[in-house]
């Protein structure tokens, strides 16, 4: 089905754009903290971020599918 890899593709281009962006706009905010609390906060952004872009991407394809 031609549609599921859009909707891989589509949240792959979107993560890409989305990493870029907490990359540079939120990182610079962490520069006065140790590594390691950077490294916890990051990984929770990345989390958070995949899997609400991967929820509404889903949901987006869903909708078209009916």
């Amino acid at each position: 089905n031609k549609l599921i890899h859009y909707e891989v593709t589509l949240n792959q281009v979107v993560g890409v754009i989305v990493g870029y962006l907490i990359v540079y706009l939120a990182f610079p905010l962490f520069d006065h903290l140790p590594q390691s609390q950077v490294a916890l906060i990051s990984t929770g952004l990345f989390f958070v971020s995949s899997y609400l872009r991967s929820y509404v991407i889903r949901r987006l394809f869903e909708r078209i599918k009916k």
